[in-house]
């Protein structure tokens, strides 16, 4: 029997709504609520580098490889498994953590996330709904 879906608020970011929505990421030294951009567009998920690193994460540990952004650039960046929080839910998830990663902001894409959750954008309401899928 599927759980029930979460609600997430868009976040208002100079004075516009966007699908932006705090998550909850497992590091070493325990859990911390990260902000991620959800994007249907990326593949992956991308975090600076420099937030592992204040909570003391050795993100190099990961796999090395690289991820083309919508410029075509190629970022490098390591892949680590890490536990993350959606709501009650927990599931283990690939994130790339990229040092040179210029964004303001972090990417919530579709690798392990987009499998477990069916996720609608309601974006008259400024409202997410990630609806799991499957037994957690």
């Amino acid at each position: 029997m599927p759980g029930l879906p979460v609600r997430f608020p868009y976040t208002l970011v100079r004075g516009r709504r966007e699908p932006i929505i705090a998550l909850g990421l497992k590091f070493t030294d325990g859990w911390h609520r990260v902000d991620f951009y959800v994007d249907s567009g990326a593949a992956y998920s991308i975090m600076r580098a420099q937030l592992a690193t204040v909570a003391g994460f050795d993100f190099r540990q990961g796999q090395r490889t690289t991820v083309q952004v919508g410029s075509g650039e190629q970022l490098p960046v390591f892949l680590n498994r890490l536990p993350l929080q959606i709501g009650p839910y927990v599931i283990e998830a690939r994130i790339a953590f990229c040092e040179t990663f210029g964004l303001h902001f972090n990417l919530l894409g579709r690798l392990d996330v987009f499998s477990r959750f069916n996720i609608s954008f309601r974006e008259q309401e400024g409202l997410l709904i990630f609806e799991p899928v499957g037994a957690f």
